[in-house]
């Protein structure tokens, strides 16, 4: 199953990344997350925003603020 996440920087225009497998989609939104956000966020944390981005095919970082919104607005 393709998957399509957009990522979008605060302030920023959205960009989409396509791939071929969730697995794929999942493992390079975590390095996402974990280079620009926090890369001591702890593990079930991470999985619970990677479960949310998978599902929604959306998320939005704050590097100001270190803040992560996934799908419809859930912030984790």
């Amino acid at each position: 199953m393709s998957v399509t996440i957009i990522r979008q920087w605060v302030g920023g225009g959205a960009r989409h990344h396509h791939y071929e497998t969730v697995e794929e989609a999942a493992e390079d939104t975590k390095d996402f997350i974990a280079r620009h956000v926090d890369e001591d966020i702890a593990p079930d944390r991470l999985e619970a925003i990677i479960r949310s981005v998978i599902d929604s095919h959306c998320v939005q970082l704050d590097t100001r603020t270190g803040g992560i919104i996934t799908g419809q607005g859930l912030i984790v």
